[in-house]
């Protein structure tokens, strides 16, 4: 009969000002320590996506040729949708 080996959570090493700030967050939540760094992380994940929409979508302005593409895509869509919206 084999043992069964307790599945462990990885470690994270985190500086000693996080951990207090985190010590912090879980007093004031129902929040886990895990739970809040899982948010902490999904939350970073949304805020990079968002700033590299936004640099796409200034560099796409910045870009007359690809705009205009861009704008000829889009009318096309539009009018296929067929949902008479612009």
């Amino acid at each position: 009969m084999t043992a069964s080996i307790p599945s462990r959570q990885p470690v994270v090493r985190i500086n000693l000002a996080a951990k207090q700030k985190l010590d912090r967050m879980q007093t004031q939540t129902d929040l886990s320590q895990p739970e809040l760094l899982d948010l902490a992380v999904t939350l970073l994940e949304r805020e990079m996506l968002a700033q590299r929409f936004a640099q796409d979508l200034a560099d796409l302005a910045s870009n007359e040729k690809a705009l205009k593409k861009y704008k000829q895509i889009s009318s096309v869509f539009e009018g296929a949708s067929g949902d008479g919206l612009s």
